[in-house]
C-alpha cells in the first residue's frame, strides 16, 4: 500500500497504457526482496467506496533501461480496468501474486508498447485462476 505519485507521463501520453506510480520510498521493504521486472496480481483504491474491489493489474518494478531520464526503482502500475479519473496522492493497494519476466531494455517505444500488451495478455490470463484470486482475498 503506497500514495500514487507523479511519473513521467510516458504511460497514458505516449504509449496508450495509464499507470499508477506508487511511492516507492514507502515501498522500500517491500522492493528490498523483489528483483526487477514485471509482475502481475490485483490492485484497489481501498479509500474509494465505487473502487475499492480488486481488480487485475500488471506492475513494473524497475529503473526502466529503455529511457534514460531517471534514477532509481519505480513502481508502475497498470490496472485492468478504466478508473475514470486520477487519483494522484490517494492510497492503492497492490497484492502481487506473480513474476512475468525480467526487467529488459527495448530498442524504442514500439517494442516496448508490443512487450507491455503481451505482459497484459499473459497478466489477465493467469489471473483468471481462482487460486490467484483467493490470495488476494486473503
Amino acid at each position: 500500500r503506497a500514495p500514487v505519485v507523479y511519473g513521467f507521463g510516458r504511460g497514458s501520453k505516449k504509449m496508450g497504457v495509464p499507470t499508477a506510480n506508487l511511492d516507492p520510498d514507502v515501498l522500500e521493504e517491500e522492493l528490498g526482496s523483489m528483483r526487477k521486472g514485471v509482475y502481475f496480481g490485483y490492485a484497489r483504491l481501498p479509500a474509494d467506496e465505487k473502487h475499492a474491489a480488486w481488480t487485475k493489474c500488471v506492475v513494473n518494478v524497475g529503473s526502466r533501461p529503455t529511457f534514460a531520464d531517471g534514477d532509481g526503482v519505480t513502481v508502475e502500475t497498470h490496472a485492468l480496468r478504466d478508473y475514470g479519473r486520477d487519483f494522484y496522492g490517494e492510497d492503492m493497494e497492490v497484492v502481487v501474486v506473480g513474476y512475468l519476466r525480467p526487467e529488459m531494455k527495448f530498442d524504442g517505444m514500439a517494442a516496448l508498447v508490443n512487450r507491455i500488451m503481451t505482459d497484459i495478455g499473459l497478466a489477465r490470463n493467469a489471473l483468471d485462476d481462482p487460486g490467484h484470486r483467493r490470495r488476494a482475498d486473503d
